[in-house]
């Protein structure tokens, strides 16, 4: 097969100081396997310091949203990709669905198959936030597509009653297996989030509500997020136990390793999840994993961890100082939560991508793409007028560049929504 154009959007990026969690590496995973057998683009939301560059095979564009800041960028983020989809049509676009809406007016627009990654349903979230009819919305924008990747069955479930005609394929999240000392089980020195800054959805009050005045080990809490979640979060701290909390802000790299190498255990007290991907790093390094009982939870299984009724904080607490005091079943449930996280390879998930793509390049919607490529270029007469992909995603940059003046005067409004 001949290397096609293939489009990939996330207002998230691994640089961006806001939103850089989980669902920037599912992304940057995904792209740069795809970037093997096609040229590949992913449009990101714009943020201080982003320039467009090449990564690992990938030309990266940032939209111009980031004026707008990191909640209300959001939402002009989605305004923008269907006059991006104008000037760049690729063979196939894969969306990560982003919040307040999950969803866009892309498929609409794009001339090309639009697969939707629902790396998060955000409408009942975004409802209980702001008391608005996020969820009609929500499922108005899903009926738009055909095609969707789901990291776990309950969202299936929930795309296929919004979508009943949609092809809905599960492919979950993917981690690296880093080396484990055997003898290493068990052992840690404090108990470790790791994840975006997001109080209300990561449920980080119900953590130190759970923790109370004195923590039965040192904690970590570990991400970064807007200015002010993370004020919030300095909020809870002073409330709690200052001398037993410690805030690194973002980490990755190597910083990241080493905190979930020499934890105890990581906990995850969200109140909404998808997937998280922190807690499969967690497991790959032999931690257990402590975290509400959530549906979309599900795929950690028992021998991993503590699952605990949702929301029930007596419950979250008595858990922690249970593993804070019992290093053999930190042990026990460390071995089995390495074992878990062997079933979740990013080879095995970025193939399933990689096939994805191909079929739907290869299947009535790519064929008819193909057809009108090879009409356009018997139609030209001067090779000088040729558009090739860089110089597609190049213009559509500047049209949304040009684009986003008239939307400015939404900004008010979009930071009431998002704030």
């Amino acid at each position: 097969m001949s290397r096609a154009d293939v489009v990939l959007s996330i207002y998230d990026d691994l640089g961006n100081p806001h939103y850089g969690g989980g669902g920037a590496v599912v992304v940057a995973r995904i792209a740069a396997r795809l970037a093997r057998d096609h040229r590949v683009t992913v449009y990101a939301g714009s943020y201080r310091g982003s320039r467009s560059q090449l990564r690992d095979g990938v030309r990266y564009v940032f939209l111009p949203v980031g004026w707008a800041g990191p909640r209300a960028g959001q939402l002009l983020f989605a305004l923008l990709l269907p006059l991006v989809a104008l000037v760049h049509r690729p063979g196939v676009w894969v969306e990560s669905l982003t919040p307040p809406f999950s969803a866009s007016l892309l498929p609409v627009v794009a001339r090309c198959p639009v697969v939707g990654l629902v790396q998060m349903l955000s409408g009942a979230d975004m409802a209980r936030r702001y008391r608005l009819p996020f969820p009609v919305v929500e499922r108005w924008g899903l009926a738009l597509y055909r095609h969707f990747v789901v990291l776990n069955e309950t969202d299936g479930q929930a795309v296929r009653r919004a979508n009943p005609r949609a092809r809905v394929t599960l492919i979950p999240n993917g981690v690296d297996l880093p080396p484990v000392d055997p003898a290493g089980y068990g052992r840690g020195r404090y108990a470790l989030f790791l994840g975006r800054i997001e109080v209300q959805q990561k449920g980080l009050d119900l953590l130190f509500d759970a923790l109370g005045p004195q923590p039965p080990l040192p904690v970590v809490v570990a991400g970064g997020g807007p200015p002010a979640q993370e004020a919030r979060l300095r909020e809870l701290v002073r409330g709690a136990a200052p001398d037993r909390v410690r805030l690194p802000g973002r980490v990755d790299g190597a910083v990241k390793e080493a905190l979930l190498r020499d934890c105890a255990f990581l906990v995850v007290p969200s109140r909404y999840e998808t997937f998280c991907l922190s807690a499969l790093e967690a497991m790959a390094h032999g931690k257990p994993v402590v975290h509400f009982d959530l549906p979309r939870l599900a795929w950690i299984g028992p021998g991993c961890g503590i699952a605990v009724p949702a929301f029930d904080v007596a419950a979250l607490g008595a858990a922690l100082a249970r593993l804070a005091a019992d290093e053999p079943l930190r042990a026990r449930l460390g071995r089995g939560a390495r074992a878990r996280s062997a079933d979740f390879g990013w080879d095995a998930a970025a193939a399933r991508y990689a096939g994805l793509v191909a079929g739907l390049l290869a299947g009535p919607a790519g064929q008819r793409r193909s057809r009108l490529r090879t009409a356009e270029s018997r139609a030209r007469v001067s090779p000088d007028i040729r558009c090739t992909s860089d110089a597609r995603s190049r213009t559509a940059e500047t049209t949304a560049a040009r684009s986003s003046g008239p939307i400015r005067g939404l900004g008010k409004i979009c930071r009431r929504i998002c704030s």
